[in-house]
């Protein structure tokens, strides 16, 4: 990880000069120029000693000069006079010029070496000298996928008289090539076409091999004038021309000149693995994303290749057929291993039952010999700049759904990711996940309801390369707590003595970290209550918020090196429960040093979600003296001083603040954030109630999502005025607590019927660039209040939910939302919408949830023309009635299609 750990080097001298005003821009080209040369020269796979020794060189001098450039330049930003600021000052340069000397020489070395294995490259690839068609399934057995099969038949032998390309895109080993060749040799094919041919591309191709291939298919004469013998073959005549296991856009500009179109009906079907490539070749229609089996296809499939009717009788198909499918998790490649296993031993009940009992090894141990090298082709074939991101997913439980919010906050912390011109890191972070998707290493769980990826996931098989080479290049260490702790122990000692990232599944695991020189710590598991001793000193990315303390764990306070920390804090304040002794500050206070961590960039602060009784959390004003600071999600909380002084900084890196006090939403609050894109406001009643004055985000220009939350536990202990009587802010606050929820009489509680808790401000005051709007809570606002946010000029995302608005009845008035494209209802009391398609012209997707009383959607909307999908749960059957009536108006009158989903209709 080379690559990575220069980039990461890189970084940490770009965020030196931001804290100190040190020109280090020399250092910073020296080392992109080095990087280029580890990108260029990153391509060699196996195990080749020397590079690997030579790798680790690199790693570690970088990973120890940015500790040294992260202390001296927090010396630098601390120094109290000119001389401790010089002395840190030129301690920089002559790290760095240190570090750039011996990475140097070791580049050089590094060059040498790989130029002198260029030649040896066939022979010591071992990885990738087997290409995806030797392996996937060798009789070429399909088993269901019929649907698919018939589609991609229609797609070949229909359409139009030109040239058309279609293309299968989809994960190693999930049967790409086995779905190819059916088609191939399906006898409508042999009859539609008069002449067929295929070839493997495969990722290190030579155009020469891949011409001679297809000549051989239609042709054994030899030929020197390649290209122009083939497409005389082709030309005239209908074809069908196979070209499997494609990996760029360059191999097919390579050879797509060989392909004449006669204008009669001929057709390319392509392979590949990268989304990229399928869109670059297809003839304009979408590619066919391969799916995995479902659990009768495993099933099916697995009989298929190794058992026998006769002990099919013996087993219990519903206890061993789950344990031997569901682990393959419907990888056509992971079942087909299995089978090979389970063709070579006898067919004795104990040993079937032996091999179902340990599938995980099975598959974990024999993949490597055999699955791993296919799903190795597609991590070796990574760009440098991906291959961290891929290994990063190591972390991460088995088949866990990972939410891409908490991802793209913890790479953009982590040091791997390039920096790019006219991008935030954070949409670095999320390109690198669509690229990721589009070369089938991971695996989309589910979209937003605005249609943006909310969770991914890898495949079980896939997970184990990812492991395997994680562990190989230390950049990821898993913690799994395995009975044999002796064992397990001594090999994370030896582990923890390196600068990789470590993730925790077991409490007691987190004492083993002890000393540990980590470069990430993640806690993976809910825990209980304990207390902390973070003696891990170098740790950058730490991530207890699964982990309940009692008191602030004051530990982080020493860990200087931090860029992303996440706790979750539940103080002792159930005494003080219905209590007339009001609950003192220090309980629930942040520490003032906290501004000590200076290079924090992502500082995320929690309540346990079990959390009965509400309790804010006090921030030193200090927090906002934080440079680097570029997420901060900090709980319902109230600062001691919020004011400006002449101590605040601009924060300019600030780009995500979560659950601001409405008290403080301010001209003056707002001026301090002018780079700020995702704000929420977050409160209990009496703190929106506590603003007097209107909300104005005005100066908030570069704002694009801007939530109000409500929050409204059963007991909560609050401020009751921002500034008691005789205040200072060195005094400690006292807070009441009180029952905030009115019983009634039959022991629930009662819904608020007072006067709206939010007023919204007039539209030039809410921020021009606003796209995303989100009310989620119990505001008890007037639908006619909407008409405010209509008036947005950009607002494509609306979100309401938990009452926000008040009234049986919505009748959307005026211009309505002439920009809006998402709208989402969830638990909210309406019964009567009153709405045209003039009033939402451009809207895409409706999401309709929990909203019980409603009685249907406005028919009217058959006729917005841009509507793609409408979305129901647990709402009346007239409103998923007037969805499906729509559905078919839409087909009648336009002669289109959306989709309609309905869950849990009452």
């Amino acid at each position: 990880m080379a690559y990575a750990a220069v980039t990461s080097l890189m970084r940490t001298i770009h965020q030196s000069m931001e804290l100190t005003g040190c020109d280090l821009q020399p250092f910073y080209e020296k080392l992109e120029s080095l990087r280029t040369i580890l990108e260029n020269s990153c391509n060699i796979t196996g195990d080749h000693e020397e590079l690997t020794i030579l790798e680790v060189e690199i790693v570690e001098v970088a990973y120890t000069t940015e500790d040294m450039v992260d202390s001296e330049s927090r010396n630098v930003f601390l120094a109290q006079n000119l001389e401790e600021r010089s002395r840190a000052m030129w301690e920089i340069f002559f790290v760095l010029e240190q570090a750039l000397e011996c990475i140097d020489s070791t580049v050089k070395q590094w060059m040498a070496a790989s130029d002198s294995m260029k030649d040896l490259k066939p022979q010591t690839s071992s990885l990738v000298s087997l290409p995806e068609h030797d392996v996937e399934q060798p009789e070429n057995i399909m088993v269901g996928r019929e649907n698919e099969f018939e589609m991609m038949l229609d797609q070949l032998a229909r359409g139009g008289r030109e040239l058309e390309v279609v293309s299968i895109v989809g994960m190693g080993g999930i049967g790409k090539t086995t779905l190819a060749t059916k088609l191939y040799s399906d006898p409508y094919i042999m009859s539609r076409f008069d002449i067929r041919a295929k070839a493997t591309v495969s990722q290190e191709y030579c155009v020469r091999n891949v011409i001679l291939g297809l000549l051989s298919s239609i042709s054994n004469e030899p030929d020197d004038q390649l290209a122009d013998r083939l497409q005389k073959n082709l030309k005239g005549r209908r074809y069908l021309v196979v070209i499997d296991d494609i990996w760029t856009t360059e191999a097919w500009d390579d050879i797509k000149q060989c392909f004449p179109d006669c204008n009669n009906g001929s057709r390319i079907l392509l392979t590949t693995r990268n989304v990229e490539v399928a869109e670059y070749a297809s003839s304009g229609k979408p590619p066919h994303h391969m799916r995995l089996m479902n659990f009768d296809e495993s099933w099916n499939l697995l009989h298929k290749r190794s058992l026998k009717k006769k002990v099919l009788i013996l087993l219990n198909l519903k206890i061993l057929g789950n344990k031997l499918t569901l682990k393959c998790g419907g990888l056509p490649l992971a079942i087909t291993v299995i089978a090979g296993l389970l063709s070579k031993i006898s067919k004795t009940l104990d040993e079937w039952q032996n091999v179902a009992e340990n599938v995980s090894s099975v598959v974990s141990t024999d993949l490597e010999a055999k699955c791993m090298r296919v799903l190795a082709l597609s991590y070796h074939h990574l760009p440098s700049h991906l291959k961290p991101c891929f290994l990063y997913f190591a972390i991460f439980a088995e088949d866990e759904q990972i939410y891409v919010s908490e991802l793209v906050e913890l790479w953009a912390v982590e040091g791997f990711l390039n920096e790019e011109e006219g991008k935030s890191i954070e949409e670095v972070a999320e390109t690198c996940i669509n690229e990721l998707v589009d070369r089938s290493l991971i695996s989309i769980h589910n979209l937003s309801f605005d249609g943006e990826i909310e969770r991914c996931g890898m495949h079980d098989v896939t997970r184990e390369l990812c492991l395997k080479e994680a562990r190989n290049m230390n950049f990821v260490n898993v913690i799994r707590g395995k009975s044999d702790q002796n064992s397990c122990a001594q090999s994370m000692q030896c582990s923890f003595k390196s600068r990789s990232r470590i993730s925790i599944y077991k409490e007691e695991e987190l004492a083993w970290c002890h000393n540990s020189e980590a470069h990430s710590i993640i806690m993976l598991r809910l825990f209980k209550c304990v207390t902390l001793e973070l003696s891990f000193k170098l740790v950058r990315v730490l991530d207890l918020g699964l982990t309940i303390c009692p008191i602030f764990p004051s530990g982080v306070l020493s860990l200087i090196h931090l860029r992303y920390l996440c706790l979750c804090f539940y103080p002792c304040v159930l005494q003080y429960l219905r209590s007339k002794e009001a609950v003192p500050s220090s309980i629930i206070d942040i520490p003032l040093s906290i501004s000590s961590l200076c290079y924090l960039q992502t500082f995320k602060l929690y309540s346990p979600f079990t959390c009965k009784v509400g309790y804010p959390f006090i921030l030193p004003s200090e927090i906002l003296t934080m440079p680097q600071l570029r997420t901060l999600c900090i709980g319902w909380n109230y600062l001691r001083s919020h004011e400006p002084t002449e101590n605040r900084l601009v924060l300019k890196s600030l780009q995500c603040l979560n659950q601001l006090n409405p008290r403080y939403c301010t001209e003056s609050f707002f001026r301090l954030f002018p780079n700020l894109k995702k704000l929420e406001v977050f409160g209990v009643r009496e703190d929106f109630r506590n603003h007097k004055d209107l909300y104005d985000f005005r100066y908030l220009y570069q704002l694009e999502k801007l939530a109000f939350g409500f929050y409204h536990p059963y007991d909560a202990c609050f401020l009751k005025n921002t500034a008691p009587s005789g205040y200072t802010p060195q005094d400690p606050l006292r807070f009441q607590t009180e029952t905030l929820h009115k019983e009634t009489d039959f022991g629930g509680t009662a819904p608020p019927t007072d006067v709206p808790t939010l007023l919204l401000p007039p539209p030039d005051a809410f921020p021009q660039n606003l796209k995303s709007l989100t009310f989620r809570g119990e505001f008890s606002l007037a639908w006619r209040d909407l008409s405010i946010v209509g008036k947005l000029p950009k607002l494509e995302v609306l979100k309401l939910s938990g009452n926000a608005f008040k009234g049986k009845e919505w009748e959307v008035v005026e211009e309505g939302f002439p920009h809006l494209k998402f709208l989402s209802l969830d638990d909210v009391y309406i019964q009567y919408w009153r709405a045209s398609s003039d009033h939402f012209p451009y809207l895409e997707r409706l999401f309709l949830k929990d909203c019980y009383s409603l009685d249907s959607i406005p028919r009217d909307f058959a006729d917005i023309t841009t509507l793609a999908l409408i979305d129901i749960s647990k709402c009346q059957q007239s409103v998923g009635n007037s969805a499906k009536q729509i559905q078919q108006d839409i087909q009648d009158n336009y002669g289109s299609s959306i989709e309609v989903h309905t869950r849990e209709l009452l």
